[in-house]
């Protein structure tokens, strides 16, 4: 609603009030009942006028009381701010809730009011909401995801699904540690804290500084395995499909370990996504079946592995899922494009092309990825097959064997590039 200026509304009674006084003058031998309606007519404006500024006044009042508040409100990178304290007062904060927990790893080491005093630290928005960093007083960190944009569901549906995603446990899935859900709709995730950040940001971050930390061909492809180990592991518990079981893959959703080890993370969404939203933002529909026939299956995250590995090898970023402000690359195309013109050299990240043995790896990954990213999903292997092929990579590097002659199941064809 737009609030008239107050000034606006003075000068509008002060032109009125004289329209009135010059139209009673000029009709001072007139009749009584034109007398009658100007009276009438100054009462009315009066009464608009009054309701006006009591609008304003209201408008005003609720304004300044809002900017009071936001300016008292913690920021999200500010460590003295707390995760479910300011949600409390919050639309849908609704009442206190249960914090849940799902893990394998004992007797939880804190409880709801343990969290609601932790410091909190924002690591930034996803697709589905906010995501911070919780230190309790104990000293134990986690992540807290806040939810949003969430289909509409009971909350015996939540939690089933929730039941679903803690079952999925392997080494290279950042596992659930807990839920809360209030009776206002709050829906809150808990992780255990990864101490090395994301893979985009140790794959982009520092390019062309001195800050730059190298990110070796042997790390590169020790990430590719242990994702393509995690998704398998995904496929093979899924049941329907005709779902994504991850659906969101990208190198800012794979996180590293103390260890540098991969860890997936954001599996199991499809379902308690709403259908719009992710369709705007989930990265199993910019796949190329989506884009034509409005589908989605396993095979989806297949071409978003393949996309994966092609950012490992060139150290580009992919354009369907380049953060907001990034320039991003159609690698699928792009790489398809150098192979066909038999510009290859160019591909490969100079950050990792060291010598002719690292190459031919390169070379082996790369042609992978291809057969990932075949634009018909019926063509695409199974999981199961990246694995085993990406496993024969990493053993010819581990054996420091690189001319290690195999065939592969993923095609008929040799591993000449020429034959792609």
């Amino acid at each position: 609603m737009h609030i008239p200026n107050l000034s606006s509304c003075l000068l509008l009674a002060v032109v009125l009030g004289t329209a009135s006084c010059n139209a009673k003058e000029e009709s001072a031998g007139g009749s009584s009942d034109l007398v009658a309606i100007l009276v009438v007519a100054n009462v009315i404006v009066l009464v608009v006028i009054l309701f006006l500024l009591i609008i304003y006044y209201k408008k005003y009042t609720k304004l300044k009381r809002a900017t009071k508040e936001h300016d008292m409100a913690p920021r999200d990178r500010e460590h003295d701010s707390t995760i479910l304290e300011r949600k409390r007062s919050s639309p849908g904060g609704g009442g206190k809730g249960k914090l849940v927990f799902v893990g394998d790893g004992g007797e939880p080491e804190f409880n709801l009011d343990d969290l609601l005093r932790a410091s909190a630290e924002g690591l930034g928005k996803g697709n589905f909401g906010s995501c911070y960093k919780a230190v309790m007083e104990i000293g134990q960190a986690v992540v807290v995801k806040r939810l949003l944009d969430l289909r509409p569901l009971s909350g015996e549906e939540f939690v089933r699904h929730v039941r679903a995603i803690a079952a999925l446990n392997h080494p290279n899935l950042l596992p659930l540690l807990a839920y809360y859900h209030s009776k206002g709709e709050e829906r809150l995730f808990l992780y255990r804290f990864a101490t090395h950040g994301n893979l985009f940001n140790r794959l982009h971050g520092g390019r062309g500084t001195r800050e730059r930390v190298l990110f070796r061909w042997s790390s590169r492809l020790a990430a590719a395995r242990g994702v393509a180990r995690a998704l398998e592991h995904l496929h093979r518990h899924s049941r329907s499909e005709a779902t994504a079981p991850h659906g969101n893959l990208k190198s800012s959703n794979v996180l590293l370990d103390e260890n540098e080890e991969p860890l997936v993370c954001d599996y199991g969404l499809v379902p308690l996504a709403a259908p719009p939203v992710a369709a705007q933002r989930m990265v199993c529909y910019k796949t190329p079946e989506y884009q034509s026939r409005k589908s989605i299956s396993k095979k989806s995250d297949v071409w978003s592995y393949g996309c994966l590995v092609f950012e490992l090898l060139t150290g580009r970023i992919p354009a369907h899922s380049a953060p907001p402000g990034t320039n991003g690359v159609d690698l699928c195309g792009w790489v398809n494009r150098a192979v066909r013109e038999e510009w290859t050299a160019e591909i490969f990240d100079p950050e990792i092309v060291v010598n002719r043995g690292a190459n031919q790896s390169m070379l082996r990954l790369m042609q992978i990825a291809m057969k990932c990213c075949d634009k018909l999903p019926e063509n695409r292997p199974e999981m199961a097959q990246v694995v085993a092929e990406v496993d024969k990579v990493g053993a010819a590097i581990d054996s420091e064997d690189e001319e290690l002659a195999y065939s592969s199941p993923l095609t008929d064809d040799s591993y000449s590039l020429k034959t792609i």
